[in-house]
């Protein structure tokens, strides 16, 4: 493959990418960085384009398309992006995961670019050194895996389209991830959930709100931001029960039953005065005074903060050294095991969890060592006289 030469900003001149050379110096500066106070600049962002990536704006596939033209037109290779612009919006619905695979991308190609290697002259070499460079660093094993996950991607489709051989797209997918401990959030007992359900004050705005928005949690097992974006007009009612319609992971719509929480809701939206307006946020946040509801949805971290809140209020460990303490996740999780617990089937907790894989929902059940012995007693195999 013909070499190419770009501008590296980091060097000042015109560097080639190709040559046995080439990577010798890539490879010692590489580890040299990652051995220097443990500091790994190659794999940071500067601060300058850290603070342009919370800005974009990756909602529409026309957006994505634009950005991450400008991104490869940077790396001398704009000819690439109508190859990865159809995979980076299909595989990626979620604005989220988008803004976290494109930092991603950027990292990488910025490490690239300061080496003076063209993203077409990549090698699996050279993502198993940044690969190792992040772990160094003291990224977590999630975020390198999903930092391989997208060069994976990235590069499969170059293949696709000629600009990377397929020989070199192999070696880089035979790049392993870290090992990463999946759904390492910890659960709550049946009766430490309870506890936190009745910890709100319900006699002031605030409680009540909160006593609701933690019930709903437990009853649908919803995602944070799903539940945080809910609004009244979203409450559904049939001839005996009420249902919440939420739009979860991937876009998805779904009908949930409010069940025993619907009470609680009701009472909420009545006491905020919102019942009759269908725009307003389910669960919006207070005014200064705590009482006045706002017509603004709650943030992420204000559910964050106040789960946390009444967690240490009824004596919960909530932060844990070195492991994940409790969050919003950990009401989801709690959930789904204690349904579990109380004989459904794995098969019904996967669709109310809205799972498409039954791996996934397995992932999420806390076994314990009398699990063992339980299912042992279902076996029936003895002698006629036992």
């Amino acid at each position: 493959m013909k070499a190419r030469t770009f501008y590296s900003s980091a060097r000042g001149r015109k560097t080639g990418s190709a040559g046995c050379a080439k990577g010798v110096s890539f490879q010692s500066r590489m580890l040299s960085e990652t051995s220097d106070n443990n500091q790994r600049k190659v794999v940071k962002l500067p601060r300058s384009q850290q603070k342009s990536l919370q800005a974009v704006d990756l909602s529409t596939d026309q957006n994505v398309s634009v950005v991450l033209s400008k991104l490869l037109s940077q790396c001398d290779a704009s000819e690439a992006a109508a190859a990865l612009v159809p995979w980076f919006c299909d595989a990626l619905p979620s604005p989220k995961s988008r803004k976290d695979y494109f930092a991603d991308l950027s990292a990488f190609f910025a490490s690239m670019r300061e080496s003076g290697v063209h993203p077409f002259d990549v090698t699996g070499d050279h993502v198993r050194l940044y690969k190792e460079a992040m772990l160094q660093s003291g990224k977590k094993s999630g975020t390198v895996a999903r930092a391989l996950s997208v060069l994976r991607g990235t590069y499969q489709q170059f293949g696709k389209k000629g600009f990377v051989a397929w020989d070199i797209v192999s070696d880089i997918q035979a790049v392993t991830s870290p090992r990463v401990d999946k759904n390492t959030t910890p659960a709550l007992s049946e009766k430490e959930a309870i506890a936190l359900l009745e910890a709100p004050d319900i006699s002031t705005p605030l409680g009540m709100r909160d006593q609701a928005l933690l019930f709903v949690y437990f009853k649908t097992a919803c995602r944070s931001s799903a539940i945080a974006k809910a609004k009244v007009g979203d409450l559904e009612r049939t001839d005996t029960d009420w249902y919440l319609v939420v739009i979860e992971k991937g876009n998805r719509k779904r009908r949930l039953a409010l069940l025993e929480s619907a009470p609680f809701v009701l009472n909420w939206i009545e006491r905020a005065g919102t019942q009759n307006d269908p725009l307003s946020p389910l669960f919006p946040a207070l005014d200064r005074d705590r009482k006045t509801p706002t017509t603004r949805h709650l943030a992420g971290r204000t559910i964050l903060y106040t789960i946390k809140k009444y967690a240490r209020q009824v004596g919960l460990e909530v932060d844990r050294l070195d492991r994940r303490g409790i969050c919003t996740h950990s009401l989801r999780k709690t959930a789904l095991n204690n349904a579990l617990k109380h004989g459904a089937k794995i098969e019904q907790v996967q669709q109310w969890a809205g799972h498409q894989d039954i791996r996934t929902t397995q992932e999420y059940v806390e076994y314990h060592a009398k699990d063992a012995e339980t299912a042992a007693r279902f076996n029936q195999i003895r002698p006629k006289n036992v």
